[in-house]
């Protein structure tokens, strides 16, 4: 619900999302979003405002689009579902444990030969950026760059396709001694 309905507001305002990081891990691994992950993590082409058409549309769908040094998009309370979602009677939860979007800008860079994907150390050359493949989670078909593996294997390492256990200080640097 969340990754879909942020998916189709981006692609309705002209922002070509593509599923990158951990969202696209998990589609290569076995086509769906990996367990126990609390984000969606989408690419964006153009500029995202607070007072944009995107925010509009988010916000008529029951969703709150934020930045927090990258946009991320969480459920309101106005949400449809926010009354099953979530229980008056317990207390707020500390960030990132609940679900989110995390946006990331794409643009082109040097004359249209790279790509630079905010929060991604290296630039990707136009050719494996270009044109967009597709993957699917849970049978839904998402575009993603034209070379995901060569995407992965720079972020992950070349043993990307491995689950690896989840390091708690790793994923929530805020609760580390």
């Amino acid at each position: 619900m969340l990754l879909s309905d942020v998916y189709d507001e981006l692609q309705a305002t002209g922002s070509d999302p593509i599923l990158t990081f951990g969202t696209l891990l998990g589609a290569i691994r076995n086509g769906s979003m990996i367990p126990f992950t609390e984000d969606v993590d989408i690419a964006y082409s153009g500029e995202i405002t607070s007072n944009g058409a995107l925010n509009d549309a988010l916000w008529k769908k029951g969703y709150h689009l934020f930045d927090y040094g990258i946009w991320r998009v969480c459920v309101a309370p106005t949400h449809p579902l926010a009354s099953i979602l979530y229980d008056p009677d317990e207390p707020i939860v500390q960030e990132y444990k609940v679900p989110y979007v995390d946006l990331y800008n794409m643009q082109k860079q040097n004359f249209g030969t790279s790509w630079k994907m905010q929060e991604f150390r290296d630039l990707i050359p136009s050719d494996r950026a270009e044109p967009f493949s597709q993957v699917s989670i849970n049978g839904l078909p998402f575009n993603t760059l034209n070379d995901p593996h060569y995407f992965l294997e720079k972020e992950y390492g070349e043993d990307y396709l491995k689950p690896k256990p989840r390091i708690h200080q790793d994923a929530f640097p805020e609760d580390s001694p």
